[in-house]
């Protein structure tokens, strides 16, 4: 199923009144003013902090000679085992990171760039798809802006109406698991005005040998039954234990709409502090917007 198409049946579907304060409350929290004292405390964030505590970690990865035992996949450790020290000390620097609140923007962005010792194509690649991400969110979401504000007016809005409306546009990162050569990096752009709308990209890399790494290689040649047990598990748990809790496909809603199926190798995830994998679904792409963007553990501690 296409989150287009998810988003669509869910904006015009009829919610009903016994979930009407589970949704209040779930839209609520994620309400325009989070948003933006989120981010604000993300942007506080000393930056010479962060890269000394990406560098120790890096180096701190290197005298465990890259021995990574990634949801105690045989398969990865012992690949991983076999990778020389190369050298490869990883940093995560915030190469570019700016404020702007003038007129009818507020931004804040924080923008990462990965720099390793013997760098191959890879990083270079990663970088500079960060930054054209980036520079196209911003001026995409200015844009939208300027369009609706123009039609605001064109249909006979005024300016006391328009009164304090602003775009807030939010650009951070996460290192979410760094040892040796293994970096598990999150890009979050996000933008408030009607409502908010977030969108996250994950970048797995094994630095040490110049590629990204895959679900099959984490998890091993049966990585798709293990997914997919794995979060059709999780769900049935989630729905149990709050009836608030909604899964197209699954429980009451069971054939309203097509909901999660199967991963694949395009599925999105990354690598939490403790090395196991986070599946990662996009806002409505398997359950209504309020639920928000949905993860899975695979392996370790299986918890939301």
């Amino acid at each position: 199923m296409r989150v287009e198409d998810g988003k669509d049946f869910y904006e015009n579907m009829e919610i009903p009144g016994e979930l009407g304060d589970a949704v209040n409350r779930a839209i609520a929290s994620c309400n325009k003013e989070e948003l933006r004292e989120k981010y604000r405390r993300a942007q506080k964030k000393d930056t010479v902090v962060r890269i000394f505590r990406c560098a120790a970690s890096a180096a701190a990865g290197l005298l465990v000679c890259l021995t990574v035992g990634v949801n105690s996949s045989e398969v990865f450790a012992k690949e991983m085992s076999e990778v020389p020290v190369i050298g490869a000390l990883v940093h995560v620097l915030t190469v570019r990171s700016w404020h702007e609140d003038e007129g009818d923007y507020e931004i804040d962005v924080e923008v990462p760039q990965i720099a390793a010792e013997e760098a191959g194509t890879t990083v270079g690649d990663v970088n500079a798809e960060i930054q054209k991400i980036v520079e196209e969110y911003t001026q995409q979401a200015q844009a939208e802006f300027e369009e609706y504000k123009k039609a605001f007016f064109e249909t006979g809005g005024s300016k006391e109406e328009w009164a304090d409306r602003t775009m807030d546009i939010f650009v951070d990162y996460e290192v979410k698991y760094q040892e040796g050569a293994v970096l598990s990096l999150e890009l979050v752009t996000s933008k408030a005005w009607v409502s908010a709308e977030e969108e996250r990209h994950y970048y797995n890399l094994n630095l040490a040998q110049d590629r990204y790494l895959s679900l099959e290689e984490l998890l091993g040649e049966n990585y798709v039954e293990l997914c997919n047990e794995s979060i059709k598990r999780q769900i049935g748990e989630r729905i149990a234990a709050d009836e608030n809790m909604i899964y197209w496909g699954f429980g009451e809603d069971d054939g309203m709409i097509e909901g999660f199926e199967t991963v694949n190798e395009d599925t999105r995830f990354y690598l939490n502090q403790d090395g196991n994998v986070v599946i990662v679904f996009e806002k409505y792409e398997i359950a209504p917007g309020y639920m928000g963007i949905q993860e899975f553990v695979i392996g370790g501690q299986e918890t939301e």
